[in-house]
Order: C-alpha cells, then structure tokens, then sequence
C-alpha cells in the first residue's frame, strides 16, 4: 500500500514521498483539498487538521485575531470564516503565497491581513483581541521526546514568544505538541502579572476517513492505538448462545482479537460485552486496553446520572467517557476530567457517537491538583480500582484506590460540594464507606445501592449527601 500511495503522490504532484502518511490524511487538513490547495513540504506536517482548527476558530468569533505562524495557512483559513479580521504573518513568503492561495480556495481571503515578516520584530505595531502562537515545533520528531519543553520550540523559546505575545494582549492560544510539559504552561500563566486563567484543551478526535481509491482504503489510524477495528463475522454472536456453544464463541472471538489487535486477546471477554458497556458500540466507539475494563456498564451509568438531572456535573476520572455521555444526556453540563490525554481524546470521540459532546467540557489534568478552581452541583468519583486483579481481595480497602487512598479523594472531593458519588468494586468495605459520611463534619446522608448487569453484580455505588440534592 504504501509503495502505491508514494506513487499515486508522486504522480499528482511529483512531490516527496516522504509526506504519503500525510497526503494519505489530506482532506482531514483541507476538506477542500481537491479544489486547489497547495503545500510544501513543511506544511504537510505542520498545518493544523481542519476539525481542530474550526474548533479553535469558534472560541474567537468576531474577534481580531493574529495568527503569528500562519504557514499555509489552515488556522488562518477557519480564523477568517468567523472573526471579524485575520492578521496572517509569516517569515516564508513562499508560505504567504501558499496561505493566499488556499485563502483564496475557501473564499476568505479578503478578510486577511497577509504579512511577510518576522513576528517577533513586528509585534511592536501589532493590535489584535486574540494572539494565536503555533510556532515550529522541530519536526515530526517531536512525538520521539518523553517530554516536550517550551524551550524547543523555534525560532525562539516558549517563554520568549509568549512574552512577546504578552506585549499585544492576553488573550492567547498556544497550539503545542501533545507531549507539551503541562507544568511549564502552568508556569507561563502563573508568572505572569496579574496571573492568567489557563484553560487546557485537549486534542479534538479526528474522524476516519476510507479513500475511494482502492489503493488507499485501508483505515488509518490516528492519534492513538484503537481496539475497535474488531470484524463483524462474529458480530451476532450473543451471549444467549447455549452452553455447549460457548467454547466455540471464545476461540472465535480471541481469533477475530488476535488477528486485528496482535497481544489485545486479554480484552476477550470485555469484547463480548461491550455492548453492555456502550449501545452504540458499532457506531464508532473507540477505546484503550485500560478502557475495556474499567469504563461503566452504561444500564449503571444510566442510573447514575437519572439523579442528578438538570446539575453541574464533574467527572473527576472520566477515561473513556462511559459516565460523561451519561450525566450529559441529563445534566445541564459536566466537566469530565482525566490526566491521561489519550483517554480524553477517547471520551471526545465516544461522546461526539452520543451526540453530547457540545455539553461536557474536556480536561486534561490532576484532579487532585484542579480541584481548588472547580465548582458544580455533584463531584463523580471513579478512580482506577487497580485493574482486574481487586476481585482477587476478599474486602476491597478504600486505601487501595489510586491515585491517592479514598478518604484524601473523598475530602479533596468535599472542598466541592457534599453532594458526591463513589463507584466502587462490589467487595468494597462498606464499614470505611459508612465511615466518610459520619466522619464528615456535618455527617453527611448516605445511601448505597449495589449495581447488577444481567442479574450480576457488578460493583458499588455510594451517594453522599448534605440534603436532597
């Protein structure tokens, strides 16, 4: 396959074919590609895909915005369709030239400023509402770092160019590498005067594309490893099956695993209910190996959030977003909350199935470190349990939960709101968990409810209370 898209790229434009596993995601950067557009070599790896782009556009309607990098000029393009002016500056004018052209593709190109010249230079005659600062990022080799520093962007450091950018106004967007350092941009908002609000958006899921042209129609598979690219020959197999079937049903299923997902037979016999996890699994849910054991059955999740119609929600280890889709549907909005931005990413595509996403607000981050600036009505805590091995203790202890034992995230919680849900193994030690809500000052209110899938028991919900919620 990849020999055939060197030469499809090779033949349409006599290109590098070093650029095939972008050229292959080309309408995911310009949905209008085929009427125009046209790139270098540096803009196929660098221009932000179109849906993040409109994403980061609609935060700033009707503003005046200054793209300080505008390469070929994909932040500029969806800039210019909903803010009043576009400022788009460039040190390459055969990127300007590339930017107009492209501007000039999607009708917008009167709606901008097109400057060739260094930002940093020109940021003394600069005004604007909005400053948007996707500098260099070093290349694909980027992703290769563990942790990527502020210091290695170009042409001059992190610091230095939000300094500048400081200068102009302090509204700014910093587009940056998913493995940014997130304590450095904590820093860039704390050390300034008077400190900043920081809001960290993470990366927006971008939705598959299957080329048309037979060469090209195999899935590519962005941003993370997926586990949902399972076939559908076993598709009707139910657990309803007889008993005598059901050795039959688990070598099928383990050889469908094994042979799309290599070592992911583990997730077996989660596979096999993932319906009961997600009802619109084959619709293009989307999850991680941790996921498959740890999100909520949604019958529970539904149950949960039928309690807190109409509240603010804040799901402080949301993962793949089981519950989040849930409180959505009924909440007047929630903040879903996970240090892992893989998960988050996972969550923004699994509620985008659901229809919900527009109501839940994404957090990459500590909830432990967040919880000082949250507020809502209701704090959900599902923290990792520890993986499947918790069935193996016959009383699950609250200072077994991670990351920190139940009674600091119990307390963490309470600093919110008294209003708070537990979802906990089913061999919890219901002792500790009567023990927070007495221990708690007033005493809270608590009721307990044990949760049952297909007649099973599955887990543990407490509801803590002050007063009728």
């Amino acid at each position: 396959m990849k020999k055939e898209a060197e030469s499809l790229i090779e033949k349409e434009h006599g290109t590098n074919p070093k650029i095939s596993r972008y050229w292959i995601q080309r309408y995911d950067l310009f949905s209008k590609y085929d009427q125009g557009i046209e790139m270098d070599e540096e803009g196929w790896y660098s221009v932000t895909p179109e849906e993040i782009a409109i994403k980061q556009a609609e935060r700033c309607r009707g503003k005046v915005v200054i793209d300080c990098f505008s390469g070929v000029g994909g932040n500029t393009i969806q800039f210019a369709k909903v803010c009043s002016s576009v400022i788009a500056i460039d040190i390459d004018p055969m990127k300007i030239a590339l930017a107009m052209n492209n501007a000039k593709v999607y009708g917008v190109a009167n709606r901008i400023d097109f400057v060739t010249g260094d930002f940093m230079q020109l940021a003394p005659s600069l005004k604007g509402d909005v400053l948007f600062l996707s500098p260099p990022w070093g290349g694909p080799t980027y992703s290769k770092v563990e942790s990527y520093k502020l210091d290695m962007l170009l042409p001059r450091d992190g610091y230095s160019l939000f300094q500048t950018a400081l200068s102009i106004t302090p509204n700014i967007i910093m587009f940056l590498p998913k493995n940014i350092d997130l304590a450095q941009l904590e820093e860039l908002a704390c050390l300034s005067s008077p400190p900043l609000t920081l809001e960290l958006i993470p990366r927006i899921s971008i939705s598959r594309r299957i080329e048309s042209n037979p060469a090209l129609s195999s899935r590519t598979i962005r941003g993370v490893e997926r586990v949902d690219s399972l076939t559908h020959e076993s598709h009707n197999m139910t657990r309803s099956m007889k008993l005598k079937k059901r050795s039959r049903l688990k070598k099928e299923v383990k050889s469908t695993i094994e042979k799309d997902n290599g070592r992911r037979h583990k997730i077996t016999k989660y596979w096999i209910q993932r319906y009961d996890l997600f009802s619109r699994y084959d619709q293009g849910i989307e999850m991680d190996e941790e996921g498959w054991y740890s999100v909520t059955p949604e019958e529970i999740a539904i149950k949960q959030a039928q309690r807190y119609r109409g509240k603010v929600v804040i799901d402080c280890f949301s993962g793949v977003g089981g519950n989040t889709i849930q409180f959505a549907k009924v909440c007047s909005s929630v903040v879903a909350i996970d240090i892992d931005p893989v998960k988050v990413e996972l969550a923004m595509n699994n509620a985008m199935v659901y229809g919900v996403a527009n109501r839940v607000d994404f957090v990459i981050g500590d909830f432990i470190q967040l919880a000082p600036s949250l507020k809502g009505d209701v704090v959900f805590l599902s923290p990792p349990w520890g993986g499947p091995m918790y069935r193996d203790f016959e009383s699950y202890n609250l200072d077994m939960l991670q990351p920190r034992d139940g009674y600091s995230l119990f307390q963490i919680a309470q600093s919110i709101t008294p209003n708070i849900i537990m979802f906990l193994p089913r061999n919890v030690d219901l002792a500790q968990v009567e023990e927070l809500a007495w221990l708690s000052s007033p005493p809270l209110n608590l009721e307990i409810e044990e949760n049952f899938v297909g007649g099973r028991m599955k887990a543990v919900t407490a509801y803590f209370s002050c007063n009728a919620v």
